[in-house]
C-alpha cells in the first residue's frame, strides 16, 4: 500500500491531506486539516508569513488526528503560478525488439524534458499526448507496437520559482521537505473528467476563492489556461456590501442560494450576532448573486474561445472547485449563459465527498497513482520523470 501528504494551496485557504491506497486500488483518506488564511489575489505571491502559519497549524493537526509523522509532502501549483509550454519529440526506438516499451518510453520522456524552463520558473512535469509511430497518428497506447521512430507532443508545466522557493522554506522550517510540486489544474482534470473525454479533449472550469481557471485538457495535459480574476469571495463580498451584512453571515446566505429559483417577494430571517434578527428580501440576494454571475458567465465564455483551440468542436465542460460549484443549480446557470453543457462530476470517497474538496482529493490521487516515489525536497529531475513515467504508462493501460 502507498501513502502520501498533500497540500492543496487555495487562494483563501489551505487543505492538508494524508491518503493512501486499500488492497483493492481504492483511495482511502486518513486524515485532512484545512485552514484558512489571508489569501492572494490574481497576479500577486501570496502572504508567506499567515500562509505558513496556516499550514503549521494544519500539519501538527493532520499528525495529532492521525498519528502519522509528517516527513515529506508533495503541493499543488494553482494556475496563476503555473505555466505551460507546448512541443514535439520524436526518437528512434532502441528496444532491440523493434517494439516500443519501457526504455523506449524513458528515453523520449528524458529528450523531451531537455530544454531550459523560462527564467523565473522550474520544471514540474512534461506530459506526453498524442502520439506518433512512424509518422502515423496513433490512437491510444504505442507500448508493445513495432516502430522505427516513436513521437508525441508534450505539454510542459512550470511552476513560479518565488512560490515554489517560498513554500519549500516555509515547510523547510517546520522540519518538513517537499517531493514534489504538480499542476493542481492536471490534477484535477484526471480526477473529474472521465477519461475517453479528455483523450478527445475537454474544458476544466475551476472556481475559487478569488479567482476562475479555464483550462484545455487533451489527454493527460493541460494544454492551455486563462484565470478570471473573479471568485466565490466576490460573490460574499458582494452580498455582505450590498445588504450590509457580516461577511460570516453573508457566506451563510450565499451557500443556500438556488440558482433559477423564483423567489418574488418572499423574505428570510438571518441572525446578525450581536445584533439581533433582521428580515432581508430574497429577491435582492438574487439579484445580487447573478449579477456578479453574469459577469463570471460572459468572462467564461471569453476564455473559452481563447483555450479551445485546437479541441474538438463541443468539447465536453466540467465544472470543479468551492467558488460557485457548490451552489445548487450553479451547472445549469451557467449553461444557460455560455452554451455549453457544463458538468459536474465529483468522484465518490469515503470521506470529502463534495465538489470543493475535489482539488486535494485530485492531488492525492495523482501522488498515488501518478508516482510519489520516495523522498526528496525539491524539484529533482528524477523525480519529474518518475511521475510522468507511470502517468504516461498508467494512462496506456486504461
Amino acid at each position: 500500500m502507498k501513502h502520501s501528504t498533500v497540500i492543496d494551496i487555495g487562494s483563501s485557504k489551505v487543505a492538508c491531506i494524508s491518503a493512501g491506497t486499500a488492497p483493492d486500488g481504492a483511495l482511502i483518506i486518513h486524515g485532512v486539516e484545512t485552514r484558512p488564511y489571508s489569501g492572494y489575489r490574481l497576479g500577486m505571491q501570496p502572504p508567506i508569513a499567515p500562509l505558513a502559519e496556516a499550514l503549521e497549524d494544519a500539519l501538527a493537526a493532520l499528525q495529532d488526528n492521525t498519528g502519522l509523522r509528517i516527513r515529506n509532502v508533495s503541493i499543488g501549483a494553482p494556475a496563476p503560478f503555473v505555466k505551460t509550454a507546448v512541443t514535439r519529440c520524436e526518437v528512434p526506438v532502441i528496444s532491440r525488439s523493434g517494439k516500443v516499451g519501457e526504455q523506449d518510453l524513458s528515453y523520449l520522456l528524458a529528450c523531451a524534458a531537455d530544454f531550459d524552463a523560462p527564467a523565473g520558473f522550474e520544471l514540474m512535469h512534461s506530459t506526453p499526448f498524442d502520439y506518433v509511430l512512424d509518422g502515423m497518428a496513433l490512437e491510444g497506447s504505442p507500448v508493445g507496437m513495432s516502430a522505427d521512430k516513436l513521437g508525441a507532443s508534450f505539454c510542459h508545466a512550470f511552476v513560479d520559482s518565488r512560490f515554489s522557493g517560498a513554500l519549500v522554506g516555509a515547510l523547510d522550517a517546520m522540519g518538513v521537505g517537499v517531493n514534489s510540486f504538480v499542476s493542481t489544474g492536471m490534477a484535477c482534470a484526471a480526477f473529474a473528467v472521465p477519461f475517453a473525454e479528455r483523450m478527445s479533449g475537454a474544458v476544466l472550469i475551476d472556481c475559487g476563492g478569488t479567482h476562475t481557471d479555464v483550462s484545455a485538457i487533451r489527454g493527460n495535459a493541460l494544454l492551455r489556461t486563462e484565470s478570471i480574476g473573479i471568485g466565490g469571495l466576490h460573490f460574499t463580498n458582494d452580498v455582505a456590501f450590498g445588504l450590509r451584512l457580516p461577511r460570516s453571515v453573508a457566506e451563510d446566505i450565499k451557500r443556500r442560494y438556488v440558482f433559477g429559483l423564483d423567489y418574488g417577494s418572499s423574505t428570510e430571517l438571518v441572525r446578525i450576532p450581536s445584533e439581533g434578527i433582521f428580515e432581508i428580501e430574497r429577491s435582492a440576494v438574487q439579484m445580487i448573486i447573478e449579477a456578479r454571475a453574469e459577469e463570471l458567465a460572459s468572462s467564461i465564455c471569453e476564455a473559452l474561445d481563447s483555450v479551445e483551440g485546437g479541441l474538438p468542436i463541443g468539447a465536453p465542460v466540467y465544472l470543479v472547485g468551492g467558488g460557485v460549484a457548490p451552489l445548487r443549480g450553479s451547472a445549469e446557470y451557467l449553461s444557460r449563459r455560455t452554451g455549453r453543457d457544463i458538468l459536474i462530476n465529483t468522484p465518490k470517497t469515503s470521506r470529502m465527498s463534495s465538489v470543493s474538496s475535489l482539488p486535494a482529493l485530485a492531488l492525492a490521487q495523482f501522488m498515488l497513482y501518478g508516482g510519489s516515489g520516495g523522498a526528496r525536497s525539491g524539484l529533482g529531475r528524477g523525480r519529474i520523470l518518475e511521475n510522468i513515467r507511470e502517468l504516461f504508462t498508467a494512462g496506456s493501460k486504461r
